[in-house]
């Protein structure tokens, strides 16, 4: 605390500096947007980025300036400035039309990458989305983001992603606020985030901003859209698979709006009728989503946002001779209650109320036994936020925050044709309580020298109802311990500081470093390889300690040309305690043990290089991003304590992605990707006893996949304008030249063990070895 009253009282340079600050709206619609850049065209590494209310703030010398605002698919903004003293500006941007003699899109909805001390952050331009190949053609943003550097994809098709080393459950994905614990459709091939509802992207892979904490790899935080304040709108599209509608419009002209929207696939009756004389029946399977959101403008001050999602996977599966059938479904919901209230022009206030859940449910009938299975998370939150700017030198975040979680990891029953039960009746839902308070501050030593100073402290108590059983070494059950609902069982606290650091070498470049401490208190092991409605949640308790992570990072950012190209070396080394994974020898099934007493406890390594060149403006845009880095993980209790490659490590990543404006009618987008073959394990011997073949497993993850690579193609065609209507076609190819990348590999024999002709060959499962065509109609009523 001393610490941080030292640096509010610094003096200023002797240049006298001010502040500027309001915020960014459509000037058509009134809706804030987030992300559009802010700065003074005669400083070009002076600015700010609005967040997700539009609001932005920042401090410059004083002077004669031409205050800009760029944002991508909205016109340049810019207007005279004598900066003499603090002042507001509340901008207006409005939206481009492209005409026929219109070539060129010069807005950009990214800062310099120079600009601020963060590392590891960057913005996702969802107009570009738009014209990237698409699986299905459905747009996603989370395939957008296994494109950027220090990403990895969870395997072909998947949305699973790995950051820097960490697993699955190490991102932090959030929805408006709401945390989206499996963001999955389909078994992971879909994301469930409408690209239609999004306002923005942002994922934060480097020095992690105090305010975010429970994870220790990622942010990937995702604004929803607040609705048209002006008029009423229609926009969507017709997939091969699926159909998308979106509505939105004022309750209230220019003070309240509404956003609804909504997609459903129809797999289910495109491939029934090709399936319904098959063993299986056909494919009941579907999966939908529902977004909403309302915003209210109280007064100039004060505004209200309630914005909600919810989206469920489901279907039934029966063989046609009646001894199988089931029934299953998951998905998430989430909900957030937002008010904004600026005090003054120095502080500003963001209280949230959030509800999250995630379940899963699955029922099976089958030799005359009704099983049904489930688990899930649902957790209640309250976070109290503060922006506070003091002085020209110091931007200051606070706040406090809380979460409620009950996990159900996992429970399971079953009855059989006398009326029997069978269930696992000690399995019962596990509660926590998390909380955490931050501080950071944004301070501007000199004009060249910009630190990010912050400190989280966080804090998770287990609470019962909870019983601790001990077990002797056949397992058995010797002794316990019960704890009552509510009583405390075991508390956690960490210690999470925060630095990062930006000394500017030029106007175009800059140097920056930064170290992160994080701690994270709910986790999921999977014994896949990327995450599946079956994987479970579980809390830190008495059994599972928190996983915890320090990262260190050193990069080189450089923006070229008015911002035109940019680009970054970035160089990071991460250690993380406390890593989960299952012990060996242990097979999914029923049980009434705990599953935290399945698992093995480790500690695990990442280093790397990450480069990044992005071209911003003009017809021709995309990026390179290339990686080489290496993840292992130690484990006392496997592998003989050897270290060993993670699932995820890949030596080589590389993704190039363009987007091309050939006119005002056609626009062409394409992807490759390569990357180095997943590490798994594979049998290194096998033995002939009584008549059965048995493996014996090498090191684990000691066998190298096929190294993975795929090209993707798309074409735009947007359609002849009229006045209150619009439309496009987007055609795309998934895989065009037909690349059969492995999925999976599993041992085949051929032969007669007896007879000494037995032949075992490790075979690949592709899951897309072909190309790949969709084809969808995009419409917009405005």
């Amino acid at each position: 605390m001393i610490c941080l009253v030292l640096l509010l009282a610094w003096p200023a340079a002797a240049q006298e500096r001010f502040r500027l600050s309001g915020h960014v709206t459509d000037a058509s619609t009134g809706e804030a947007l987030a992300g559009a850049a802010v700065g003074l065209k005669e400083l070009p590494g002076t600015g700010a980025v609005t967040d997700v209310s539009g609001n932005y703030t920042f401090v410059a010398p004083a002077g004669s300036y031409t205050l800009t605002a760029n944002y991508i698919g909205y016109a340049p903004w810019q207007q005279l400035l004598q900066l003499q003293n603090d002042q507001q500006r509340n901008i207006r941007l409005s939206a481009t039309t492209y005409g026929v003699q219109e070539v060129e899109v010069t807005a950009t909805r990214q800062p310099p990458l120079t600009q601020t001390a963060a590392m590891g952050q960057l913005e996702l331009p969802l107009e570009t989305l738009k014209t990237l190949p698409v699986l299905f053609g459905e747009q996603d943003i989370l395939k957008t983001v296994q494109l950027l550097p220090g990403v990895k994809a969870g395997g072909e098709g998947s949305t699973g992603f790995y950051v820097r080393g960490g697993g699955a459950d190490q991102n932090l994905v959030l929805l408006d606020g709401a945390t989206v614990y499996n963001p999955g459709h389909l078994l992971n091939f879909f994301s469930v985030f409408n690209a239609d509802a999004l306002e923005s992207t942002t994922l934060i892979k480097g020095s992690m901003p105090a305010k975010y904490g429970g994870r220790l790899s990622s942010v990937l935080d995702i604004g929803m859209k607040s609705g048209d304040l002006s008029k009423y709108k229609a926009e969507g599209g017709i997939g091969l698979i699926s159909s998308r509608l979106i509505l939105q419009g004022p309750i209230v002209k220019e003070k309240a709006a509404f956003l609804l929207s909504g997609r459903r696939t129809y797999m289910d009756v495109l491939f029934n009728p090709f399936l319904k004389n098959t063993e299986q029946g056909g494919v009941p399977f579907y999966f939908y989503d529902l977004n909403g959101k309302l915003s209210y403008t109280l007064s100039p001050k004060d505004r209200l946002f309630l914005s909600g999602y919810y989206g469920r996977d489901a279907g039934s599966l029966k063989l046609s001779d009646g001894r199988f059938s089931s029934d299953f479904f998951w998905g998430n919901g989430t909900a957030t209650a937002r008010w904004n209230h600026l005090f003054s022009d120095k502080l500003f206030l963001n209280l949230s109320a959030v509800l999250s859940k995630y379940d899963f449910q699955f029922g099976w009938d089958y030799g005359g036994f009704n099983t049904k299975v489930q688990t899930g998370v649902r957790d209640q939150s309250l976070h109290l936020d503060l922006n506070y700017t003091p002085n020209v030198r110091h931007h200051l975040q606070y706040g406090l925050q809380y979460t409620y979680h009950r996990l159900q990891p996992r429970t399971g029953e079953a009855q059989n044709e006398q009326g029997q039960n069978f269930a696992t009746d000690r399995l019962v839902a596990k509660y926590g309580h998390e909380a955490a308070v931050y501080l950071s501050d944004e301070w501007h030593v000199t004009d060249k020298v910009l630190l990010s100073l912050g400190l989280r402290n966080s804090y998770f108590r287990q609470a019962g109802p909870f019983t601790l059983y001990r077990f002797n070494a056949e397992q058995l059950v010797t002794d316990s311990t019960s704890y009552g609902r509510g009583e405390k069982v075991k508390q956690y606290q960490a210690l999470e500081p925060r630095i990062a650091f930006k000394y500017e070498l030029s106007k175009q470049a800059s140097l920056k470093a930064g170290f992160t401490q994080s701690a994270q208190y709910v986790h999921l092991v999977s014994n896949a390889y990327t995450t599946l409605p079956l994987d479970v949640w579980v809390p830190s308790s008495a059994l599972v300690a928190p996983q915890r992570a320090t990262q260190y990072a050193l990069g080189y950012f450089r923006s070229m040309k008015e911002n035109r190209y940019e680009g970054s070396v970035e160089v990071y080394y991460k250690t993380m305690k406390s890593q989960l994974e299952y012990r060996e020898g242990f097979v999914p099934g029923p049980s009434n043990r705990d599953l935290e007493y399945e698992f093995v406890t480790g500690r695990g390594r990442s280093y790397g290089v990450e480069l990044f060149v992005r071209k911003n403006l003009g017809d021709l845009q995309g990026w390179l991003g290339y990686t080489l880095s290496r993840t292992t993980r130690t484990f006392p209790a496997l592998n003989a304590g050897n270290t060993f490659p993670a699932r995820f490590d890949r030596r080589h990543d590389l993704s190039l992605v363009a987007s091309y404006k050939y006119n005002a009618h056609w626009t062409f987008g394409g992807t490759f990707v390569y990357g180095t073959g997943q590490a798994t394990t594979l049998p290194s011997r096998r033995y002939l006893i009584e008549g059965n073949v048995v493996y014996q497993y090498g090191e684990r993850n000691s066998f190298r996949m096929q190294p993975f690579h795929r090209l993707d193609l798309a074409a735009t065609l947007a359609g002849k304008d009229h006045k209150y209507f619009k439309s496009s076609w987007t055609f795309s190819i998934y895989n065009v030249y037909g690349r059969q990348n492995p999925f999976l590999y599993y041992i085949d024999s051929e032969g007669e063990p007896y007879s000494g002709s037995i032949k075992l060959q490790a075979k690949k499962v592709s899951i897309i070895p072909f190309p790949l065509p969709s084809v969808t109609w995009n419409f917009n009523w405005l």
